[in-house]
């Protein structure tokens, strides 16, 4: 008669403790996002030789491993189109969509209607419609050895980008664009909270809820501390939610 090996009630079986220890090791990589360091250094590129210091977003398609190891980010992120991109954003309500190139972008436009005037966001920009800049930057460049991602000055706010039942509401358009890619190659970066997000009617929890509406694409913070996922439940000690009250 053959035995197999035998379990001590109160123990974890070898394969899982295994399976545990490596978790520990690496860390929310395994469960599923672009690297953050590495990601860090894709989104600085762009921000440093093209972005504005005010509210603007882009997305970017890059091949798998150019998102996992970035030294050659400038082969597919020029210089010069990035610094031309930043020309082109300058001004409140531009668009940045070139007709080659593995980015594009979007400020927020005022629009005015008989009933009032209202804003569009960035990312909304980005990515509504059918023939969204988004949708026209992954016919052109997306690959199955591909990445994308898409960054935003400011994270999207809760009573507009992300409410339910809002007329500018992303999160569909968010799903649509990102559901198809795997984790290891998709994220949804911003750099600061929104400045309404940050008063104190918008509670942490809330705020952290709105966020969590996201849920076919990572979501990181990349800041001067680096990139941090927005993955955890707990509004107490979410990385993300650094600074707000």
């Amino acid at each position: 008669m053959l035995w197999g090996p035998v379990q001590v009630p109160g123990r974890m079986p070898r394969a899982g403790l295994l399976l545990l220890l490596l978790l520990l090791c690496f860390g929310p990589e395994t469960a599923g996002s672009i690297n953050p360091a590495a990601l860090k250094k894709i989104v600085d590129h762009v921000n440093n030789n093209g972005g504005v210091n005010k509210q603007y977003a882009f997305a970017i398609t890059l091949p798998h491993a150019t998102c996992s190891n970035p030294q050659n980010v400038a082969t597919y992120l020029p210089m010069a189109q990035l610094a031309d991109m930043r020309k082109k954003i300058g001004p409140f309500g531009a668009l940045y969509n070139p007709p080659s190139g593995n980015i594009v972008a979007a400020r927020p436009k005022e629009v005015n209607t008989p009933n009032g005037k209202y804003t569009e966001h960035s990312e909304w920009r980005l990515l509504s419609g059918p023939n969204s800049l988004v949708a026209q930057l992954t016919a052109r460049t997306y690959r199955r050895d591909s990445c994308l991602i898409l960054f935003t000055f400011n994270s999207p706010c809760s009573t507009k980008c992300l409410r339910e039942a809002g007329r500018s509401n992303i999160v569909g358009m968010t799903s649509a664009a990102f559901l198809a890619i795997n984790n290891n190659y998709k994220a949804f970066v911003f750099q600061k909270i929104f400045d309404y997000d940050m008063k104190p009617e918008v509670t942490r929890q809330a705020l952290l809820g709105a966020w969590h509406r996201l849920r076919d694409v990572p979501l990181l913070r990349c800041d001067n501390n680096g990139c941090q996922d927005c993955a955890p439940v707990d509004p107490r000690n979410n990385p993300c939610l650094a600074g707000k009250r």
